[in-house]
């Protein structure tokens, strides 16, 4: 968080303002050997108690050693370092509400993926979904979008080196080399390449040092947990750098089939290349080629609900026997075996190919050119992705009206999902911006401006089937009451083809002027102007029939922002920020309308209020950072779920109009030497003063009025922001030994109610949660003259909590299904570091 350990320098030559002081086919892939890995998923197999043997023989001879080794604990509170701003300062002068995580930190809390920072960052809240563990939802203070759509843009943005990451879709993959990671609150357009409304996390990597070293990190845990990660420096030659990592992971899924064989196995390797060449004193050039290669079972999905106008005899929605089963296959707790019947591990898979080029020329010792180019690819395959998988007890039961001109009853013995799919997305991207960074009148100006190009490419072939109630589906085509009473005691299977592209160019200008008006007191002035063009083409059943439309439109937008910060003394800091933020349109590729799809949803806007202070107190032994604020929202985007005869679909519209006011605090407390305190709490109150939509009855998901009105009054108020969150960490250092030292930490996490989706149905929501983890490590273990040793045992979730971690309620087609966060793991880490720099 913000008061995190000393974050390291990633740049020797640069401009300081320190201001007072392919994918291979899934279909082809190895099987696993099921049954052979079921019977090793409860508990760790011979090899992984090696470690633990080593530890239980060094950790009784530590307790009788004296100590020689020098110590290095700190009694205060380290200075970090951050570049939220593209410059290197101080993380208590920077007026912006930021929490920073050095690698440190991040192996402190057992982070191997953006989403695992969230826990431990007020008002941050990042989901995986459903469907996929490629796809995040992401939300900063309740700014937030749940859409996987390619088309759809996020609110909250994640930049990889200063490179901006497109989709929430495929994000979900290990980072590789991890120096820290920076979450920025509140919109920064006027600093970052693309603009983001929410906010940013701005993930750095490690840069090669020069010098020969190597780290070598191996993880075992339950359930076949393995992890392994290399990374080796090379000696510089002719002023070359180079770093080579590879990482690879592997975990059993925890839930079972009713079919047999587990669900959610998931592995994955990830290589990086870096080189950096120091031209001369004054020209740096960065190079990183990154390679993320995974295969997964997502079907993790839960029946939480089959709303009884289906599965009920009495319903004229009735839909017969195969909704009964589903009906008695629900539950809303958590359940150890699930109806899902394709358990291969090769369910799902995705690949990433991405390259950089950063170049940094010192024009002068006060001016800097960088200049930042990258090329990402990601594509990922789905072979079946199924929400509910069960038999056809009776030939017809259901009905096969796939192809509308020849219905046929489905024989008995079939298997069926209430919902299908198979998928193959692709998505390539390029960016170039240039940044110019430099100070003028005596450093009492300094500014970065900022030329932003983006263009990317998108595809997504997501044909899908559902099982739907023969009267509700003739209803929805309109047809007669006695049309629907005949249809009773039936089902009716239908498909839809939904494949769409589009292609998609964003240009900027930006730039951010820091003037020192008088001594301690600096003013900010941030400009941006965004021009977006987008077009989309969407092939899907559309008025009934199967259609291709295409159409294009284009946005733009200015967005300012204005900072006042003073500095009352040198621990003592407050600022006052105005900023505001855009989200461009898009089109709706989930439309069952031509004119759903031609009608572009329009672009939102925010406007941030915040007052921040940031605080070093009892000689920097406490630091208390904090930040209050109010986000005006409006023309928001919402999702608003519609079904009809060719099954489900979203429908973006400029439906929403809100207000959040919210509060976060940051504390970092030292009260001796080796023991450090940590909290941290995020308040948030989400008021929406204009939300139209049609009202829809929460139990059966149906629309209550034909025509959309405000509904404000009953719109969820918590869409992925819970009211409270919180978290604390106790980590206490022993005074090292000869042959190591001795660090322990407990932590805790606390998420209030939350909702997955804007329109509150009774069965997307989650009820809070506490998690705990904790964790036991002897470090700095010597080995030869240069080498270092770790070992590590660690928990997570040690209380084993059941939790909802993401939710779709279906609606009208009568589902609701829930995943659930994982379950108590625990294992062991060992880490040799060798070092010659």
């Amino acid at each position: 968080m913000e008061s995190c350990a000393n974050v390291s320098i990633d740049r020797k030559v640069s401009v300081r303002f320190h201001r007072k002081r392919r994918i291979k086919d899934v279909r082809e892939s190895i099987r696993i050997d099921q049954n052979n890995k079921d019977n090793k998923s409860g508990s760790l197999n011979m090899r992984n108690i090696i470690p633990l043997v080593v530890m239980a023989v060094l950790l009784p001879l530590g307790a009788s050693q004296s100590v020689h080794a020098q110590d290095r604990r700190s009694a205060t509170i380290e200075e970090v370092i951050v570049t939220a701003r593209k410059v290197e300062e101080s993380l208590q002068d920077t007026p912006v509400s930021v929490a920073a995580f050095s690698s440190a930190d991040l192996e402190q809390m057992g982070v191997s993926e953006a989403k695992d920072v969230a826990n431990f960052t007020p008002n941050l809240r990042i989901q995986k979904q459903s469907g996929s563990q490629d796809n995040y939802a992401m939300a900063i203070r309740g700014v937030s979008s749940g859409e996987t759509a390619l088309a759809i843009d996020p609110t909250v943005a994640i930049y990889q080196d200063g490179v901006y990451i497109a989709r929430s879709t495929g994000l979900a993959f290990d980072f590789v080399d991890l120096e820290r990671i920076e979450v920025l609150r509140g919109p920064q357009g006027t600093l970052f390449g693309r603009n983001t409304i929410g906010g940013a996390i701005n993930v750095i990597t490690e840069k090669p040092q020069g010098a020969m070293a190597v780290k070598v990190k191996m993880a075992t845990g339950n359930r076949d947990y393995q992890r392994s990660q290399v990374s080796l420096d090379l000696p510089e030659m002719g002023g070359v750098a180079m770093r080579l990592s590879a990482l690879t992971s592997e975990r059993n899924g925890i839930l079972k089939s009713t079919y047999g064989g587990r669900l959610g196995d998931s592995e994955s390797n990830a290589y990086r290349f870096a080189l950096r060449w120091t031209a001369s004193e004054q020209l740096v050039v960065d190079f990183a080629w990154d390679v993320s290669r995974a295969n997964n079972n997502s079907n993790r999905h839960q029946l939480s609900e089959v709303k009884d106008i289906y599965s009920d005899p009495s319903s004229n929605f009735y839909g017969g026997r195969f909704f009964e089963q589903a009906e008695a296959a629900e539950s809303a707790q958590r359940k150890d075996t699930i109806a899902l019947k394709n358990t291969d591990l090769n369910e799902n898979g995705s690949d990433i190919d991405s390259a950089s080029l950063t170049l940094e020329w010192e024009m002068t010792p006060s001016l800097m050119l960088k200049s930042i180019s990258a090329y990402r690819e990601w594509h990922s395959v789905a072979v079946g992705t199924e929400f509910g998988t069960f038999d056809v007890e009776n030939t017809g039961d259901v009905i096969d009206l796939r192809d509308t001109s020849n219905p046929q009853p489905v024989a008995a013995g079939t298997s069926l999902s209430l919902f299908s799919a198979t998928r193959d997305s692709r998505q390539r991207q390029f960016t170039q911006e240039f940044q110019l960074t430099g100070e003028a009148f005596n450093e009492r100006l300094r500014y970065t401006a900022g030329l932003y190009y983006f263009e990317e490419t998108g595809f997504e072939d997501n044909p899908q089937e559902f099982v739907l109630s023969t009267p509700f589906l003739l209803s929805a085509a309109g047809a007669p009451e006695v049309a629907v009473i005949a249809g009773r005691g039936t089902a009716t299977l239908v498909g839809a083809p939904f494949l769409y592209s589009l292609h998609n160019e964003s240009v900027a200008a930006y730039g951010q002027f820091t003037m020192e008006l008088i001594r301690d007191l600096d003013v900010t002035l941030g400009l941006r102007q965004t021009w977006d063009e987008k077009e989309a083409t969407l092939r899907n059943s559309l008025d009934g029939a199967v259609q291709t439309v295409s159409d294009n439109d284009d946005w733009s937008n200015f967005n300012p922002s204005l900072t006042v910060d003073y500095r009352w003394s040198e621990q003592l800091n407050t600022y006052a920020r105005i900023a505001s933020g855009y989200r461009s349109g898009g089109y709706n590729v989930r439309a069952q309308t031509v004119s759903s799809f031609k009608t572009p949803f329009d672009q939102e806007e925010l406007t941030s209020y915040e007052l921040g202070i940031k605080s070093d107190w009892f000689d920097r032994r406490l630091r208390l950072n904090a930040s209050l604020f109010r986000l005006d929202y409006t023309d928001r985007q919402i999702a608003q779920f519609e079904a009809g005869s060719g099954g489900a679909s979203t429908r973006i519209v400029n439906a929403g109009k809100s207000q959040t006011d919210g509060f976060e605090l940051e504390a970092l407390w030292v009260p001796m030497t080796g023991l450090r305190i940590q909290a941290a709490y995020g308040y948030l109150d989400v008021d929406y003063l204009e939300f139209q939509s049609a009202p829809v009855d929460p139990v059966t998901g149906f629309s209550t009025s034909s025509e959309n009105e405000d509904i404000s009054d009953v719109a969820a108020t918590n869409l992925y922001a819970p009211r409270h969150s919180w978290s604390a960490s106790v980590e206490y250092q022993m005074a090292p030994w000869s042959f190591g030292q001795l660090s322990l930490r407990v932590d805790a996490n606390f998420v209030d109610d939350l909702s997955f989706h804007p329109q509150l149905n009774l069965y997307d929501e989650t009820d809070n949660y506490s998690l705990v983890n904790a964790r036991i490590a002897l470090n700095s273990i010597p080995v030869g003259k240069e080498g270092k040793l770790k070992l590590v045992a660690w928990g997570k979730n040690l209380t084993n909590k059941e939790y909802r971690d993401f939710g779709i309620d279906f609606g009208v087609l009568g589902i609701a299904i829930n995943t659930y966060g994982e379950l108590r793991t625990f294992g062991l880490d060992l880490v040799y570091e060798f070092n010659r720099g």
